[in-house]
């Protein structure tokens, strides 16, 4: 059984030559040096008086295990015997092997990121980045690449008694030991600051958890007293996005402002702003609850009404909908009628039907839906280009189609087909004519993965983090005039600031 099999670099054979091989493995039992230790034992090199490595050397280590290491073709190459597979499955022994074994190419991947400059190269960016946080600049320094380097390092540090006691290249050792010292000394101050952000914002996340349980257990009996900037991010409204200039780079933690209820009929639904409000409806919220066969949209005046239920106004639509993709643009509501393929625009001043639309081809009633389920067979979206349809039909074989409408008629300006089956998205929104969707509806740790860019017609994968709080969430949507993300969590109603940055010219 094959164990590992590895070349390493010119200047690893050299320092390794005049390494002797160590009897280190009396059992297996991984010891604080068990990484240099198998090593040194997988390489089984033994310079011979011509400057030669030694054919072939054999360990054994009980009648069971039997280690062989040699050289061929320049290769270092190791050979486990050990018993029956079906036996090694259960044998703790085996399994300690097999860790050792993980160990092993954890450290041979370290000395030749070592060799090859990469390690240096990285923890030198990494050390500008320190740098510049010290001098007040902005930079973002991630607690995953600070533990990636102090586990390297780690490893690093216990690689060096063993290498001298072994009597290798005192010169190389010593230079090794004081790169090690150099970069220890960087990642002490690194962890010093790192820490401490890392500690304040842990405090951060539990009072919002804190802030969001008591608003649950209250109704929701907030204000604005309470909370100075209800939609988390809309004091940015005042500066829209620049299509073309800026693109989206991080989404925030959720922010929750009212829960309907964990009830099935309250599970999923919508909420919403007008992102082109006419005159004098600029504070109006909108929201619906279930998402099969309902006919009732709620209306509040403003958000304190909304967040304390107060001086609620229902619209009865006259038809009942189906589905969670419903939107509200310049003073009407759209919605997908109950199970038809049929978009209504309903005007909420004038309480009438003003224009319907059959996507032609388009899955209904959980034919091509979200991961979500709930009739999300068809996506009403807006943004600062206008109004979007998010559907796939059976000639199209189940992949996204994006069809931009006319806002008044309804009619179908242009359709782009994508390469992403609907029925593997979670979710999915517009800004700027870019369609982002996400992976998934009920994964706590989501994340934006695939993009489609209409003004060029092309698509992109991405790896944008996204908080699902509540892990069932039915509806994700872009207010171009709040600049956050509405989305509908397991009855929760919430939002998502957004970060933007200038576009970064790719080469």
């Amino acid at each position: 059984m094959h164990c590992i099999n590895t070349q390493f670099p010119e200047e690893v054979r050299h320092i390794r030559k005049r390494m002797a091989l160590q009897t280190v493995i009396t059992r297996i039992a991984v010891s604080v040096h068990f990484a240099t230790a198998c090593c040194l034992l997988m390489s089984s090199v033994r310079a011979g008086s011509d400057g030669t490595f030694a054919a072939r050397d054999i360990h054994v280590i009980n009648d069971n295990y039997k280690v062989q290491g040699y050289t061929e073709n320049g290769q270092c190459v190791c050979h486990i015997d050990a018993p029956n597979p079906g036996i090694c499955s259960e044998d703790g022994k085996f399994q300690e092997m097999k860790y050792l074994s993980h160990w092993l190419a954890n450290l041979t991947q370290i000395v030749n990121e070592m060799i090859s400059g990469q390690f240096l190269q990285q923890l030198a960016t990494v050390k500008e980045k320190f740098d510049r946080f010290e001098s007040g600049q902005n930079a973002v320094f991630r607690l995953a690449d600070f533990r990636e380097l102090s586990e390297q390092l780690e490893v690093l540090t216990r690689v060096v008694p063993t290498l001298v006691h072994n009597e290798t290249n005192s010169h190389m050792i010593q230079l090794l030991k004081n790169e090690i010292g150099n970069l220890t000394a960087v990642m002490n101050d690194l962890q010093f600051t790192i820490t401490g952000n890392d500690t304040e914002n842990h405090k951060l996340a539990e009072l919002r958890s804190k802030l969001a349980s008591c608003e649950e257990q209250y109704s929701f009996h907030a204000t604005k007293d309470v909370i100075k900037d209800p939609f988390y991010g809309a004091s940015n409204a005042s500066t829209p996005v620049q299509c073309g200039e800026e693109e989206l780079y991080a989404i925030s933690e959720p922010w929750t402002h009212k829960w309907a209820g964990t009830a099935a009929a309250l599970q999923y639904g919508a909420w919403f702003k007008d992102p082109l409000p006419p005159p004098g409806t600029e504070d109006r919220i909108y929201y619906v609850t279930n998402y099969n066969n309902v006919k009732l949209l709620y209306e509040h005046a403003n958000y304190d009404d909304f967040v304390s239920n107060r001086r609620q106004v229902v619209h009865t639509l006259p038809y009942t909908y189906e589905g969670t993709g419903h939107a509200i643009y310049n003073g009407s509501f759209y919605f997908i009628r109950y199970n038809t393929a049929t978009i209504t625009r309903w005007d909420l001043k004038l309480r009438q039907t003003l224009a319907s639309i059959t996507l032609p081809g388009a899955g209904k009633h959980n034919t091509f839906h979200y991961t979500v389920g709930a009739f999300t067979d068809i996506d009403i979206e807006a943004d600062e280009k206008g109004l979007w349809a998010v559907y796939a039909t059976t000639a199209g074989q189940g992949l996204m189609d994006i069809s931009k409408l006319d806002p008044n008629t309804l009619a179908i300006i242009h359709t782009w087909n994508t390469n992403r089956l609907k029925r593997v998205v979670g979710n999915a929104f517009f800004i700027c004519g870019i369609m982002y969707t996400i992976d998934t509806h009920n994964t706590r740790s989501d994340r934006l993965y695939y993009a489609y860019d209409t003004n060029k017609s092309v698509d992109s994968f991405l790896a944008i983090p996204l908080n699902l709080k509540y892990m069932l969430l039915g509806q994700l949507s872009y207010n171009a005039r709040e600049r956050v993300l509405f989305g509908y969590d397991y009855g929760h109603m919430v939002t998502y600031q957004l970060y933007f940055k200038q576009f970064t010219s790719k080469k």
